[in-house]
């Protein structure tokens, strides 16, 4: 290959795009990591929350879901989850959606050619809040913003998208909720699926200055675990008696959980918990 010939490749893979670009952060992540010293059983527990992150489930997580909660032939249940993950590989493949994973941090990026996907995406990120504290009681925080970025899975990662998100997460996200800029909030209300996700997201706006630079997002919105479960209790596959009582039984128990957490817990920490308790409080949950 000439020499013309790798920089015309190098220049084309190193396109920015307009792509959604989330920046996650598993919160208390360095607490966590000092626990797993001495506790093995909560070790385990640790890696599977990494691993159920991983490319491949976000990827099977993203394009579909599959609520094995309510099957419980062995053998009709390793039928849905081939098929299940047959579908997302396909949608995966073309859909322009990157994963990249370290530390405590997931950066997530889907390029606008179909806003399903992008819509698709958003969806994912609600249910892993969720599902992160159903399981192991993890709480995460983040920003969702739509700009330029260089996304390459297992490779480059790089732009102003992810120097907007990282932004957002550290000076605007605050308390353990996903903010999304006002360009994403668009895409989600123009979208003819807008209906299935109105209790997704609730609005947002704010603004902070440091030194001489303002962060700020004037009509975006966030998610948070108050808006996961909503989102989870109005969509169809809360429709079956068992998933909702499951769910409703989760809502329940977490006000007790963020309480006690809340009560051993210094003032900076207490307010994040006391804000995700005033969240669940002021929601409107439909009857079980």
């Amino acid at each position: 290959m000439c020499a013309y010939s790798i920089v015309s490749l190098y220049s084309f893979t190193a396109m920015y795009q307009l792509r959604i670009t989330a920046f996650i952060d598993i919160l208390g992540f360095r607490n966590i990591v000092e626990k797993t010293k001495t506790d093995i059983d909560f070790r385990n527990k640790i890696f599977d929350v990494l691993n159920s992150i991983k490319n491949e489930q976000i990827t099977n997580e993203t394009f579909g879901q599959v609520n094995k909660e309510i099957i419980t032939d062995p053998k009709e249940l390793a039928e849905v989850n081939e098929l299940h993950n047959m579908l997302s590989q396909r949608l995966k493949q073309e859909s322009s959606l990157q994963v990249t994973h370290f530390s405590d941090s997931i950066v997530l990026s889907i390029g606008l050619e179909n806003d399903m996907y992008a819509l698709s995406m958003l969806e994912y990120i609600s249910r892993l809040i969720y599902r992160l504290w159903r399981d192991f009681k993890i709480l995460i925080r983040g920003a969702v913003v739509v700009d330029e970025l260089v996304h390459i899975e297992n490779g480059a990662l790089f732009g102003p998208a992810l120097v907007k998100a990282y932004d957002f997460e550290s000076n605007l996200a605050i308390y353990p909720r996903i903010v999304l800029d006002e360009l994403c909030y668009n895409i989600i209300r123009n979208s003819p699926s807008y209906q299935g996700m109105t209790h997704m997201v609730k609005p947002f706006s704010d603004s902070l200055t440091v030194g001489s630079k303002t962060h700020q997002i004037k009509n975006g919105c966030e998610m948070n675990l108050a808006t996961s479960i909503d989102h989870q209790l109005n969509s169809l596959f809360a429709i079956h008696p068992e998933l909702r009582k499951l769910t409703f039984d989760e809502l329940k128990n977490s006000t007790t959980q963020l309480e006690q957490l809340a009560s051993n817990s210094g003032s900076k920490v207490k307010e994040k918990y006391e804000y995700l308790i005033n969240e669940i409080a002021i929601t409107k949950y439909p009857e079980i």
